[in-house]
Formats: structure tokens, sequence, C-alpha cells
């Protein structure tokens, strides 16, 4: 994930940048997706212990030919039974009790690497499966989830709960693609369980898991064993808000042109200049100078300062060690009448881009922790405009389909590869630039060739990848064009 900083504070000895993830380039997620994503990030779960008000049950009602409506429903035959003074007529309790989560069962080679998520040792932090719970703070019969693009379904039994399982479309067969829903209601606590479940495992396994989910009195409990719960109101919320949020986005202008006079500080290869932030409207002097003093170009990864190469950098090549074209997936999403299918697939060829940067403290202190970070950039000039690509191709109105993706790492602006590493984590920082001191640090990302006519770098550590930005004015892009100009490298679709 890129790493960039908002900040640049020259303290002491020291050059801290405040860190923030970004989005990577050309990987931009539907609302629901997005939601989706965020939702799994973190195990959110809670519960109440007392006796049941009502009878609820879940099911799945068929919208169209591709939707299911999951819901939680009161059953008519029930009837209601006493409550304690603490009880709603909904059948919510306000007294809610802290709980704990224990999963009794994982498939072998299986890990935890957050709360809530999971997944194999020999890819972690990819697949596996994600686990949400929802409290159902304003009745359990408030649970309604709609899905379209949906493959299969089934109605399940989870340790007598009733639950329902869903399976949407996997187009290419990606192992880490999160294809599969798991929910379980538990009307007796006012919960509901959501299951995130990737291509890795399987529908067996993945209800072998649900299985195993226990709920444990929290009593006693460390701070850090308890969880809490994402209310169902909450959600709702969140919901509206994203909404707003989203209008918002729609009626703000982001730029994506520029004129040449904001791209005066355009910087050429083996030209030195500062690295400069942009705080409260104002330049400021981050210490340092950058020079970006070579780049190549190639067809495999032989210019990498390294006998071991990253699992994700290794897929891109073939047994001979060449890369890969990247494959350009073109795609008419489903919905709740139709399924996803892929309307035309094209390949285009990969290239290494590797660049040696020079980083030079320009003060008397010395600096420590020093953050860096290099963005190819596509930008093209249109009509004597700069215009910054933000999408790797757009449909018309005569498409059939609604949106492309790149599968290959030429998909992100993010470097793929570099040799200097630090900090905690042990990554994009420079431990320590004495004064006058000169450290190289090289950097590799994967393009297709269509873009090689547009590549700018931004060494800017606050630069969004697909906008400009005032901070990234200021420190200037570094043209490298002229290094793609090479006959053997023009392509054509």
């Amino acid at each position: 994930m890129k790493m960039s900083a908002r900040v640049c504070k020259n303290s002491g000895r020291h050059l801290h940048l405040h860190m923030e993830t970004k989005q990577k380039w050309n990987t931009k997620l539907k609302p629901g997706r997005t939601l989706a994503a965020s939702i799994a990030a973190v195990i959110i779960f809670s519960t109440t212990v007392f006796a049941g008000v009502s009878i609820y049950r879940m099911q799945r009602e068929p919208v169209g030919k591709y939707g299911v409506d999951v819901k939680v429903v009161k059953d008519a035959d029930s009837q209601t039974v006493s409550k304690s003074a603490d009880d709603t007529e909904d059948g919510t309790s306000a007294a809610i009790e802290d709980v704990r989560l224990r999963v009794g069962y994982l498939p072998k080679g299986m890990v935890q690497t957050e709360e809530g998520k999971y997944s194999f040792e020999d890819h972690l932090y990819q697949g596996g499966v994600s686990i949400v719970f929802y409290r159902m703070d304003t009745g359990d019969s408030a649970f309604d989830m709609l899905h379209g693009d949906v493959l299969s379904s089934e109605n399940v039994t989870i340790n007598g709960h009733e639950g329902v399982y869903l399976e949407y479309p996997n187009l290419f067969g990606d192992e880490t693609a999160f294809n599969q829903r798991i929910y379980v209601a538990y009307p007796d606590l006012h919960y509901v369980m959501q299951m995130f479940a990737a291509a890795d495992v399987s529908k067996d396994e993945a209800l072998k898991i649900a299985e195993g989910i226990q709920l444990l009195p929290a009593k006693n409990a460390s701070e850090e064993d308890i969880v809490h719960a994402w209310n169902w109101s909450d959600y709702l919320g969140s919901l509206e808000e994203q909404k707003k949020e989203e209008q918002a986005a729609e009626s703000f202008e982001v730029k994506v042109t520029a004129s040449k006079q904001e791209m005066s500080h355009t910087h050429a290869i083996g030209e030195s200049f500062p690295l400069l932030s942009y705080e409260e409207g104002k330049a400021r002097d981050c210490g340092l100078s950058v020079k970006v003093s070579d780049v190549k170009i190639a067809d495999d990864y032989s210019l990498l300062q390294t006998t071991v190469l990253d699992e994700d950098l290794l897929k891109e090549t073939d047994e001979n060690g060449k890369l890969l074209p990247a494959e350009i997936r073109y795609i008419k999403e489903g919905n709740t009448d139709a399924l996803s299918e892929v309307v035309k697939i094209r390949k285009v060829p990969q290239k290494l881009i590797y660049a040696a940067v020079e980083y030079t403290n320009t003060t008397d202190k010395e600096l420590t922790d020093v953050l860096f970070f290099g963005t190819l950039q596509r930008i093209s000039e249109k009509n004597g405009e700069m215009h910054m690509m933000q999408e790797y191709e757009r449909p018309s109105k005569s498409d059939l389909w609604t949106r492309v993706e790149n599968a290959a790492l030429s998909r992100t602006d993010e470097m793929q590869y570099y040799d200097v590493h630090g900090g905690e984590r042990q990554n994009n920082y420079i431990t320590s630039i004495k004064p006058g001191e000169t450290v190289t640090v090289h950097m590799g990302w994967l393009v297709t060739v269509e873009e090689l006519d547009k590549l700018y770098l931004s060494l800017d550590t606050s630069a969004d990848s697909d906008t400009f930005t005032e901070s990234a004015f200021l420190t200037g892009y570094v043209d490298i064009r002229n290094e793609m100009g090479n006959e053997n490298y023009k392509y054509n679709k």
C-alpha cells in the first residue's frame, strides 16, 4: 500500500513526515465495494444476552433474475413472551454486555492477520476471510441487505441458527477475490454475522469456519479482547453519510488539467531541486534536495539490485524472466437482472522503469526517518493544456462494457520496488542522512507501453496519484518521456 506524507516538519534532528494510506491508481472501488471493504477491514462485533421477546428468522427473497434480498423477519406465528424492564417492544435491549469472540476452526495454514481477518500463511493479507457483526439496536427485523450479480444462493443452518450463503461470479479465477458471503442471524442475541470469504477458501471450509465461531462472556477480559458493535443504526447512518459525500464529490472539481505555467517547475533528468511541502498555504523547505540521476527501461528485472524478488513482481514474468503483457479487461457489471460478464480482453506489453534518485541533506543537522516516495504520473498535452490521466479508459455511449481494469501491476503508479528500507516497518524510509550527505534510492515501476509517452515522475510524498496538487507543483515533476523515446518501444493499439 502506498504511504505518503501530508506534513514536512524539520524539528531538531528529525525530519518527521505524517503518514497516511493512499488509494492505488486505476483501482477505484464502486460505492458498495468501498463500504464493504471498509467494514471488512476491522471486526465490529457485540451482542446482548437476555431472553428473546419474539422469534425472528433470516430469509432470502429473489429480486429479478440475479438478485437476492437477505433480511430478518418476524415469524408471524411467534408469541411474545415476558420481558425484562430493559427490553423494548421490538426485541432489542437497552443493556448491552461486552463479549469476546472465539474462532474455533481455521483451515490448515490459515492464521489471524488482523482483528477479524484471517488469511493463509503463504500469501498473508490476501484472500481468506473477514468477519463482521452487526448489532441490531433498531430491532432484529431492521436487517435488510439487497445483493445483485448473485451467481448462486442457498439457505444454510449454522449451529442451529438460520443463515444464507451467496456466491458471486469470479470472472478471472482470482484466488484473492472475495466472491462469497455468509450471513447468520442470531435473533436470541440480536446480532447478525456477515462473513466475506475469498475464492481461496472453499464453500465447505467457509461454512466450517462459521460453525466454529463462538461468543464468550467478556467478564474479566482485557480491553484488547473486548470487541465493540457496529450498531445497525450507525451502519444506516454511514450509508447516508456516504451518499452525501458522493454527491459532494460529484460537485467538487478535481484538478485534472494544468497550465504550462503551473508546471513551470518541471525538471529534467540530472537536475537538482529542493523537496518542498505545502503547509497552510505556504511553501516550506524540507531540508533536502533531490535529483533523478538516471532512468532506464527494460523487459525484465535484470536492472534491480536484488536476487530476492517480491512475489507480486515474480507473477508478472514468464519462465524466462521476461515481463508478461498486462491484461486489460473490459467488464459489464452485473445487477439484479444480469450477471457480470467480460466483454473483451486485450493484452499490452509491460516495461520496467528503473530510476536512481539522489537525496541530499542541505541542512546543518542530521535528518532521521526520512520518508521518500516516487509516483509515476501519466500526463499528456492537449490543446496547450496538461491533462492528468485518471482512468485507463472510459466507455463511450456505444460501448457494452461499464468499467475497465488493468489486471497487472502496471495498474498502479506507486513504486513496486525500492532498495532502501528503514523506519519501524522497514519500508520506504531513509534511516539517516548526515549534513551534506547524499543517499541514492533506486526505484522501479511497471508500466504499459501505451503510457511511455506520458510519464512524469513526482517525488512529492503528498502527491495524489491522479490529480494535480499545489504541493506537487511546488516541488515539480521530472519529465522522463525523452528516456522512453527509443523506436523499439513505440506501440500502437
